[in-house]
């Protein structure tokens, strides 16, 4: 019997992807695990790197290589992916992350194993950026307390996906709870996720660094074109909403995501490089929800004296001039 499925989904991840597979195949287990991997039609060569591995490396057999003939999308290859999963818990690893601690899975299943009130168990991360081939200094963050979980993770993401295993029981009411949304032409699905497996379960932070994480510009998560840019900011906060309006939670918890993302909008707009660009980040701040949501004091902490000076120099131009001159300079 299986124990633990690892769902792994890629797309374009030829570079990474072997990285991502040896993270898996080299964890020291005293139970039977599988390597779930639906490549979602990837346009390079990641298939190919795929079955080399499962061709030459001795626990290819572990590796179950599913490559879709037409592009599914983010969330349909991810709700694919987690029903081919059979184990009894399911861990989480795209194909552009990877796994540094050989005893990743041992350890959380052991941790769930002991507690049938858990439904995830998550560990530290590394953050790691592509672009300037660093590790990014982000300390661990995480609820001290069970009731500070929902709002915490309101307030911003604090697990990251691979560094979770769910018990599958537990997912596959979340993915039940979530299945239209998560289709409904969405790109956030670990937040989701992650926070109605908070609200239906208990969870478990395992302070041990396992995971790295690949901060990769022009992701899902961090596209460079504007309009993608917009909607993933947009639909980051609208997970957020939905999972306050489903479950009946208090609005004003939203205040914190409301000023994050208005922050986030500034700050993009102030180093555009292009005036009409700045202005369309600007058309999609959170005026409304703002004034209805946000209590002063949430206001003064999150959008600090330079966030709103940026946000009076934005429609001047000085933004965008002050970027052309550092370009030409």
């Amino acid at each position: 019997m299986i124990t633990v499925s690892i769902c792994m989904i890629t797309y374009g991840h030829e570079d990474y992807i072997r990285e991502a597979i040896n993270g898996v195949l080299k964890q020291e287990v005293s139970f039977e695990i599988e390597l779930v991997i639906a490549n979602d039609c990837s346009p390079d060569k990641t298939d190919a790197v795929i079955n080399e591995i499962i061709e030459n490396h001795p626990k290819g057999n572990l590796v179950k290589n599913i490559r879709h003939k037409t592009n599914l999308g983010i969330m349909p290859n991810l709700l694919f992916a987690i029903n081919e999963c059979k184990g009894k818990y399911i861990a989480m690893c795209e194909g552009d992350d990877y796994w540094i601690d050989k005893s990743k899975l041992q350890k959380q299943v052991n941790i769930l194993e002991g507690n049938g009130n858990l439904g995830l168990v998550y560990t530290g991360v590394k953050f790691y950026n592509q672009k300037e081939n660093e590790f990014l200094k982000v300390p661990p963050r995480f609820a001290k307390t069970k009731e500070q979980v929902i709002p915490k993770m309101l307030e911003s993401k604090f697990i990251e996906f691979p560094t979770t295993v769910f018990r599958t029981t537990i997912l596959n009411n979340v993915i039940n709870t979530l299945r239209e949304e998560l289709l409904d032409n969405t790109v956030i699905g670990d937040t989701r996720i992650l926070l109605e497996t908070a609200y239906q379960s208990e969870i478990f932070f395992l302070e041990d660094v396992t995971a790295v994480y690949r901060v990769a510009e022009g992701s899902a998560s961090y596209p460079k074109n504007i309009d993608k840019y917009i909607f993933a900011l947009m639909d980051t906060y609208q997970c957020r909403v939905n999972f306050v309006k489903r479950n009946n939670i208090d609005v004003k918890l939203l205040a914190y995501t409301i000023c994050n993302t208005n922050k986030s909008l500034i700050n993009k707009a102030f180093v555009s490089k292009n005036y009409k660009t700045a202005l369309k980040l600007l058309r999609s701040l959170l005026i409304k929800e703002t004034f209805m949501n946000c209590d002063f004091k949430t206001f003064r902490k999150k959008i600090s004296i330079s966030v709103i000076l940026k946000l009076i120099l934005i429609p001047l131009g000085i933004g965008v001039l002050k970027q052309q001159l550092q370009d030409e300079g």
